[in-house]
């Protein structure tokens, strides 16, 4: 039902964004009453009024609920999900966090650059660990580079291994996709490991079978091809406890990944976040333990659980749930966090970059709306922030659900609808602005 006005529901989201000691239902005003008449007919107009699409649009500025359709069904949220993963990751780890990959040994280095001994590279989940070639035509990101190492023990002295390099990938489990996945979604996410590299591509763009087989591999060619002769084939191991710390390689900040994630909407690097979080807060590297971190977040920021489901970090699977009042809450919670412009500044800018790049262009929604699209062949999925045109700071989310999807007709209605918004006036007394303020695009 649009636009129910749910006093109980409404007190639980304005104390939630702890603006008013007590909340009341606020009339609705003409410019309010407009607003939802034109988010009406845009559904209706492009097939999407019935019950699996879910609408809640949040005044963030003034505390008040200017649109509901739907808001408590529980739908496929599709890739809208990396907004739990992207959120939770942020607030447990932090925008400068950064992951590692570290190398050890076991041998010793003989005055004439000769290490006899075994080099063991061990990964802690590092997603955006890569090749310099990859990084400019694939991730469009500076972050941790294989080459590094090789940098490494050229400047320790080393100039032949007698020996060989050991992958590891012990950090996370050794379970390569989600098992709630239909078959033939692993074309959508290259396979997990604590250690990979490429987002486990390998370069004739194939998915990689082994990945700390393979980083081990390329390594060792690296060496190889920089003039260190390596003795020893490649493996696979667990780094001895008597092994010592000789490097570390840094990805690039939280902060950083977060956009590298959402913008193209990869799936590969919200799995690896999220068995990271199960690794770091929830005793396990496993998807189950990573899910788990991110339900407690949402249950911390006020969504009951009841209301969701999920089971893996990306939204591929069908079998996660969640409503788009579930989404509204969490985008509210967040904009209240210091380090909201984190999360802001990582989504699709309508007209611009990512997956928006070529949506919403020459309307007042360009360049104002910020959103993470989600795309299933039964689901497509909009919600983010945007700014009216009397300046007033807006939430919302948008599910459409059905057998097959029209995605054509579903961007048209979520663009109508993300266009109304930015031009709305919808009014009431400002409660709330960002700070500080992200800037403009």
């Amino acid at each position: 039902m649009e636009n129910r006005r749910n006093p109980i529901r409404r007190r639980v989201l304005i104390a939630f964004v702890a603006v008013l000691a007590a909340a009341v239902a606020v009339p609705a005003t003409a410019a309010a009453s407009t607003l939802q008449a034109r988010i009406t007919s845009a559904l209706t107009a492009h097939g999407f009024a019935g019950a699996t699409t879910a609408v809640s649009v949040v005044d963030l500025s003034t505390a008040t609920s200017l649109y509901e359709r739907n808001s408590e069904t529980q739908l496929l949220p599709a890739s809208n999900e990396k907004l739990v993963t992207s959120s939770t990751a942020l607030a447990r780890w932090g925008a400068t966090f950064r992951f590692r990959t570290e190398l050890f040994t076991n041998g010793t280095l003989a005055g004439d650059g000769v290490y006899t001994g075994n080099l063991f590279l061990k990964g802690f989940g590092d997603p955006s660990l890569s090749t310099t070639a990859y990084q400019a035509h694939v991730l469009h990101l500076r972050t941790s580079r294989l080459s590094d190492f090789v940098t490494a023990l050229r400047n320790a002295g080393v100039k032949k291994i007698v020996g060989r390099v050991v992958g590891d990938d012990s950090y996370f489990d050794t379970v390569r996709a989600v098992s709630s996945w239909k078959p033939g979604m692993t074309s959508d996410c290259g396979p997990l490991s604590a250690l990979s590299l490429n987002e486990g591509a390998s370069a004739a763009g194939a998915r990689v079978g082994d990945p700390p087989q393979y980083v081990a591999a390329q390594l060792t060619a690296l060496l190889r091809k920089a003039g260190i002769p390596v003795s020893g084939r490649p493996t696979v191991w667990v780094t001895p406890a008597t092994a010592r710390l000789s490097y570390i390689e840094r990805s690039a900040p939280l902060s950083r990944l977060l956009a590298a994630m959402n913008k193209p909407s990869d799936n590969f690097f919200a799995e690896m976040l999220t068995k990271g979080l199960g690794a770091s807060f929830g005793g396990g590297g496993t998807t189950a333990r990573g899910v788990a971190v991110e339900r407690a977040f949402l249950i911390s920021r006020g969504i009951a659980g009841a209301t969701f489901r999920l089971t893996d970090g990306s939204g591929l699977s069908y079998a996660d749930h969640m409503t788009t009042f579930d989404i509204t809450t969490l985008l509210a919670a967040m904009s209240r966090r210091p380090d909201w412009p984190v999360l802001w500044s990582s989504l699709s800018v309508a007209g611009v970059d990512g997956t928006l790049a070529h949506r919403m262009r020459g309307t007042a929604a360009q360049k104002n709306l910020h959103g993470k699209t989600g795309s299933l062949t039964v689901a497509s999925s909009l919600s983010g922030y945007v700014t009216s045109a009397n300046g007033e700071w807006l939430a919302f989310s948008m599910f459409m659900n059905s057998r097959v999807v029209d995605m054509t007709a579903a961007h048209a209605a979520q663009d109508a609808i993300g266009v109304a918004l930015a031009r709305s006036q919808p009014g009431g007394n400002v409660v709330w602005s960002p700070s500080p303020a992200p800037g403009a695009n």
